[in-house]
């Protein structure tokens, strides 16, 4: 008896598996149970670990594909009812959850954006939200919602079709903007970069507020594609960010590959130094070798405002390294046509722009063609004024650094330096802001920090020499070779290569004090990157690459057309009325704050 109730109560005491006779999910128990839990220490790399690979698994979508199908097809009419809860939205009456601002379902996505669900007149007049803004430096709202949408959720609309009247942000100094984008819908990836140029622009005003119906499906995606804009980071690393900071944000499947479309379209237009070897890895053309005309146009795609306007024929790296060179040496005021970046284009007032205006030139009577004729070296300078500034040069090297600038002789010597045989930490170095440039948006703020005429003069030589073709090829060369007269030359130049040569004859012009052979022997080492050819100046090679070597009789006739060019600068300049004083100058830049 005693042996019968034993064994009926080990039977129950038991596991399943043992009384159903699986012996091998048995011994595979009993082994777990015998193992050691870990430490500590190794606990937490364990977890680590797991964080790891969590961040590097893509987001996913928090509806599955049933429920986005049913999003995507139910009536507008309907959906506030079956989705959204009607007049008892939850998005429209957050008493119960913490929120950034009182009275609104909102969260700080980074110090500057604030994503909201959208506000309605009575809670606008109820708690105060106009003096909330305020105190939090918003100086504006972006709506994202089309008018008459989601009717049955919350308060009823008002005449504009939105739950408030846009007036009252508006007559309150605060900025308004909205861009009609469908709920549940997707946008284009052309609207998507006028919004976050927009967005970008209106941080010089103050901090901003996005909403769309709850703040979280079309503002969690237009935020993500701003940190893609000016973090230059991933897709997957953006919408990380925003969930982290606005749970339960950019929700569907198709705001996802949204977001990371716009990054596939973006971000090979901000490589600013091409890249060889980083585009044979990807096997995307997009990232390899560009043309100036090709800079250029990916160039628009990045920039707004001020910049887009200024630097639609100019690099704006070129134009930044030349700047940064030239306030060094206390040479950024200059006379005649005001460099600096501004509402109207300064090029505008370049001489080869006034001449492309005019009618394009016949080649018959213009373009003479034939046997090439050697001419005389263009005398550009004045004897008094050239004894002038070699006294003015030879005093520079003594009281240059003195005064809290170095002397113009110093950066001429960086132009002649063979970046080739720099030292191997100063190589590292402009490899390393190499890099940085190509990954920050803000980019001229590295080079404003740059003090090393040398580094800023190889930076500018390797974007020139970087090029998938010269600025200035085989044609352009037979163009000016052929022609003698000097407008003729330029307005059959393209444009984009003739501003730019212009730009960096002036650069050589406001480089003073210094001697007219020096200034002469930096005109010949533009050229020699503006033509992808080498030349022997001051019995050197430069560029000391594998490239060919520039004939001597194409050399005299490029170095004359370049002193007849820069003849007619100085006239230009020294022209009556030539000045840019209807010009008014914007803010400078602003810093985009990285999230922690």
């Amino acid at each position: 008896m005693n042996t019968q109730e034993s064994n009926s109560s080990t039977d129950r005491s038991c596991p399943l598996w043992e009384r159903l006779n699986c012996v091998r999910a048995a011994s595979y128990c009993r082994r777990k149970l015998r193992k050691v839990a870990p430490e500590d220490g190794l606990r937490g790399k364990n977890k680590s670990k797991d964080r790891s690979r969590r961040t590097q698994r893509p987001p996913t979508a928090l509806y599955n594909r049933f429920s986005e199908k049913m999003l995507s097809s139910t009536p507008p009419a309907l959906q506030c009812a079956l989705f959204c809860g009607g007049r008892r939205c939850q998005y429209e009456r957050p008493e119960n959850c913490k929120s950034a601002i009182q009275g609104l379902y909102s969260d700080w996505v980074t110090d500057e954006i604030l994503a909201m669900a959208r506000p309605s007149t009575a809670s606008i007049a109820a708690r105060n939200i106009i003096q909330q803004f305020h105190s939090w430096g918003i100086r504006t709202v972006i709506n994202l919602q089309t008018p008459g949408e989601h009717a049955s959720c919350g308060p009823p609309l008002t005449s504009s079709g939105f739950t408030y009247d846009p007036n009252v942000f508006m007559t309150n100094d605060i900025y308004y903007y909205n861009f009609a984008w469908p709920d549940y819908g997707e946008a284009s990836l052309s609207s998507l970069l006028d919004m976050v140029k927009v967005l970008s622009f209106s941080f010089q005003e103050g901090r901003v507020a996005i909403h769309c119906h709850a703040g979280l499906g079309r503002t969690g995606v237009l935020i993500a594609c701003y940190l893609v804009y000016a973090l230059r980071i991933k897709a997957d690393d953006a919408i990380r960010l925003v969930r982290k900071r606005r749970p339960r944000s950019v929700q569907m499947s198709c705001q996802i590959f949204c977001v990371q479309q716009f990054q596939h379209y973006l971000l090979p237009q901000t490589v600013v130094f091409s890249c060889k070897e980083q585009s044979n890895q990807t096997k995307d053309p997009r990232t390899s070798e560009f043309t100036l005309r090709q800079y250029l146009y990916r160039q628009m795609a990045t920039l707004h405002g001020a910049d887009e306007r200024a630097f639609r024929e100019i690099p704006k790296i070129v134009y930044c390294l030349c700047e940064r060179l030239l306030y060094l040496c206390g040479c950024c005021q200059t006379s005649g046509v005001d460099l600096r970046v501004r509402n109207r284009p300064f090029y505008k007032n370049f001489i080869s722009h006034r001449l492309k205006q005019r009618r394009p030139p016949e080649v018959n009577e213009d373009i003479q063609t034939g046997q090439v004729t050697s001419l005389p070296m263009v005398e550009w300078r004045d004897p008094v004024e050239e004894e002038v500034e070699r006294n003015l040069e030879s005093v520079s090297r003594l009281t240059g650094t003195r005064s809290g600038v170095i002397p113009a002789i110093i950066v001429y010597e960086a132009f002649m330096t063979d970046h080739q045989s720099l030292p191997e930490e100063r190589r590292k170095h402009l490899q390393r802001l190499k890099a940085s440039i190509n990954q920050r948006s803000d980019f001229d703020k590295n080079i404003d920090e740059e003090e090393d005429p040398v580094i800023l003069s190889g930076l500018l030589f390797e974007w020139l020499e970087g090029l998938k073709e010269p600025v200035l090829d085989k044609a352009d060369l037979a163009i000016i070779i052929t022609s003698h007269d000097l407008e003729n030359t330029i307005q059959a130049l393209d444009t984009e290569d003739v501003i730019l040569v212009e730009y960096l004859l002036r650069v050589v012009l406001r480089l003073r004090p210094l001697t007219a052979p020096r200034s002469l022997e930096l005109i010949r080492r533009v050229l020699a990157s503006l033509t992808h050819q080498t030349l022997i100046i001051n019995d050197t090679r430069l560029p000391a690459k594998e490239l060919p070597a520039l004939r001597e009789g194409t050399h005299q006739q490029l170095v004359n057309f370049m002193l007849k060019f820069l003849v007619e600068i100085q006239k230009d300049i020294a022209r009556p009325g030539n000045d840019d004083l209807e010009v008014v100058a914007p803010q400078r830049r602003y810093r985009i704050k990285r999230i922690k």
